[in-house]
């Protein structure tokens, strides 16, 4: 047996393959691989052209010191074929981290497509029965699952290969961590600051066991050229505190990396033409048509809601069409002359609305204008994708220069041609592989990080452009996000918040997500919320008939930081006074509805968005999300429908009930040293909270005292304020009334 050790952790390879056989928490007597390893399991998988394999001929290993007194193994495989693939493996006095690098030299006359390595095969349960065993992955923005062991399948469910989005194969962050709750667990990590492009896997493997790994994605394919990873992945001990554990760990290398520059929102000079987006915004509509009248529901809006809100138009107002269904412009001509209904632009204006134009920013109709020069920069994909995505569409290659000029063009002049308030990408750099054949665009064949590249200085300098000719900062926003367009992207279009009633992200889980063996995890806003990018999320309606899953769904966008979205890209809008907006001047063919709107729905959603404008601004929008408090409530179950979707979709007119907390909680902490807890009752009748309001346990430095204010938000008659004594211990209780929020601010 190959073994690393020291007080902390043990590491087992099989002496003859190098195939991790024993990973052990030695101070909590904790096993990690179940029973010396899974039968059949691999010590790596190395990707040709005709599929992937753990093949060798011949392997060797070493073990040695580092000067700096780590412990290091070095291991060597060698194929049939002549690639010969390395690893080192380090463990340092004292720590409870393990460093993996790898690297194939590809002697083989084929090409390596890529290399999976670190492989832990064989991970077994932590807590009796996997009951309390939790994996957290930062898919989509964040999603734990609950007892992996049991609710994942060698076909099914599991978090291999599940974009959409793509990002790092769906994964927005780099890291993700396998806990048993209070027992342990183990901490997974990439640290590579350059976007190259990776896997992150967790998920059922050989002998019904779980398994873990990293796929490292090869930049320059060809026969003779190899793979060589420049950063290290790392797996460490974690003592099982939930996610937040990991995330803080991640939050020590991601806050350091060239993403996270700009600093903080909060630290940034106010007055660049901006602020607007996180100061004033109190809710977001999106899909609205932009082409055709749609005053009266703005106004209805406006009216309800109480404050400004930002509207992500809808993509018809292209000279050419840009449909869900029936094409995409091509080059600029096909994008020009624009299509925008005045009615609707003077009607958010004289609101004090803002808006951005929905672009299908990297779809490109080659029959269109300008279709010879789209066709040379056409985007190649592999034939082996290692994505549940297709890739049916025509997309354009962002490194070829055409892309970049292109994009440059078109948006510079949309911004001179309309004014606009900001700019939103549908399909864009978050989730489209990031991979092309084509080396004649000036890449390699691969590309990887210089498409990452690519993506961001196509939207620096677009950005500048519409700088320069807004005279002002030109907020930017994508189809969802990854890590490294911070500093470049300001808010982001999100749907996994509005699940089982919402489409794609997290679709791969969705039948978790609708036990509740699956729920949403806000991984992504507490590691970076404060560095300045706002969440749209919720797809929801002012309608009764989506369910009361709604209250819940409003209460936690907004706790979480976000602001909720209406969405209406494929249904109608509510319907006034009978009227609802007709198919045939929609850019996708709904089914009419006629479900009114919802004068209570709309009251409920304006309380929080007066919210998000108001005393909880400096929180939810420049803040730093905290570990919640640990508290009781009760659960319940709330009624949901999902049919603002694809008709082609099997979500399509889905519908069901969901257990969740009759409560939202979320805590939070501004720059000035305050802290503010919050408290949502989702439901229809007054709910009671009983938590311990302890200065320590969220990380701050705060005499709280005997008392605090609990102040209530909601509709009128039960807004207000009650003092609220603590025990010794900071145990407190307190009663929330039927769908309003309790703010406690500690300072």
């Amino acid at each position: 047996m190959i073994v690393l050790e020291n007080d902390q952790v043990r590491l087992e390879l099989g002496e003859a393959n190098g195939t991790v056989r024993g990973l052990r928490d030695k101070k909590r007597d904790l096993a990690f691989i179940a029973d010396g390893g899974a039968e059949g399991a691999v010590p790596f998988r190395l990707e040709r052209d005709g599929g992937a394999d753990g093949a060798f001929a011949s392997f060797a290993w070493e073990l040695a010191q580092t000067e700096a007194g780590a412990q290091q193994a070095k291991l060597a495989w060698t194929t049939e074929d002549g690639v010969a693939v390395r690893a080192e493996i380090l463990l340092a006095p004292g720590e409870g981290e393990l460093v993996f690098r790898c690297a194939a030299d590809n002697g083989s006359g084929e090409r390596l497509l890529s290399l999976e390595y670190p492989v832990l095969p064989g991970i077994g349960t932590l807590t009796e029965g996997g009951a309390d065993d939790i994996v957290a992955h930062p898919f989509a923005t964040g999603v734990k699952v609950r007892n992996p062991m049991a609710n994942f399948a060698a076909d099914g469910p599991g978090l291999r290969y599940m974009p959409y989005p793509e990002s790092f194969s769906g994964a927005s962050m780099q890291f993700f961590a396998y806990y048993g709750e209070n027992r342990g667990g183990l901490y997974f990590a990439a640290d590579d600051g350059d976007g190259r492009p990776k896997w992150l896997n967790f998920f059922k493997g050989a002998g019904g066991l779980l398994e873990a790994s990293f796929i490292h994605g090869c930049e320059d394919m060809g026969p003779g050229k190899g793979i060589a990873p420049p950063y290290a992945a790392r797996v460490a001990l974690l003592a099982g505190e939930g996610w937040e554990e990991a995330a803080d760990r991640y939050k020590g290398w991601a806050h350091a990396q060239a993403w996270c520059a700009a600093g903080k929102l909060a630290d940034r000079p106010a007055g660049d033409g901006g602020d607007w987006l996180f100061k004033d915004m109190g809710a977001a509509t999106f899909g609205i048509n932009a082409g055709s009248d749609r005053t009266a529901w703005l106004r209805a809006y406006r009216d309800a809601l109480g404050t400004p809100i930002f509207h992500v138009l809808g993509p018809d107002w292209t000279n050419a069409p840009q449909t869900f269904y029936k094409g995409v412009p091509g080059g600029f001509d096909d994008w020009f002359p624009t299509r925008f209904n005045e009615a609707n632009l003077a009607c958010m204006k004289a609101f004090g609305d803002k808006f951005a134009p929905f672009e299908f920013d990297y779809l490109y109709r080659f029959e269109g204008a300008d279709g010879e020069l789209g066709r040379a920069a056409a985007q190649k994909f592999p034939d082996a994708k290692k994505s549940i995505d297709a890739y049916r569409f025509p997309f354009l290659c962002p490194a070829h220069p055409y892309a970049h000029e292109f994009h440059v063009r078109r948006d510079a002049e949309l911004q001179r041609a309309n004014d606009v308030d900001a700019i939103y990408y549908d399909i864009s750099a978050n989730n489209i592989l990031k991979i092309c054949m084509d080396d004649s665009h000036g890449h390699p064949v691969g590309a990887g990080r210089l498409i990452e590249e690519a993506y961001r200085r196509n939207y620096a300098d677009t950005k500048r452009a519409m700088r320069e000719a807004a005279g002002r900062y030109v907020p930017m926003g994508t189809e969802m996000m990854n890590e490294t367009m911070l500093g470049l992207i300001d808010y982001y279009q999100a749907r996994a918040g509005g699940q089982p009633a919402a489409p794609l992200e997290l679709w791969p889980l969705r039948e978790l997500l609708k036990t509740g063996e699956a729920e949403l995890a806000p991984m992504f806003a507490y590691v970076y919320h404060e560095y300045g990018i706002l969440r749209m999320d919720g797809w929801g309606k002012l309608t009764e008939e989506i369910g009361e899953l709604f209250y819940f769904t409003v209460a936690r966008t907004y706790l979480w930081g976000g602001l909720y979205e209406l969405n209406y890209e494929y249904s109608p809008m509510e319907a006034l006074d009978g009227r609802e907006n007709a198919p045939e001047e929609h850019y996708y063919p709904f089914e009419p509805r006629g479900y009114a709107f919802s004068p209570s729905r709309a009251a409920y959603l304006g309380a929080y968005a007066k919210l998000r404008v108001g005393e909880a601004n400096k929180y939810w929008a420049y803040g730093r999300m905290l570990r919640p408090l640990a508290y009781e409530c009760a659960r319940v179950r709330l009624d949901w429908f999902h049919y603002n979707h694809g008709k082609e979709s099997p979500e399509y007119n889905d519908a069901g009930t969901l257990e969740v907390e009759a409560v939202v909680h979320a805590a939070w902490a501004h720059k000035d040293g305050s802290a503010a807890l919050f408290f949502a009752n989702a439901t229809g009748e007054e709910q009671t909270v009983r938590t311990r309001i302890d200065a320590g346990s969220l990380g701050l430095d705060l005499d709280i005292g005997a008392s605090v204010e609990v102040r209530l938000f909601g509709a009128p008659a039960q807004a207000g304020g009650v003092r609220l004594d603590i025990g010794d211990a900071g145990d407190a209780e307190f009663k929330i009334p039927a769908r309003c929020a309790a703010m406690i601010e500690l300072s």
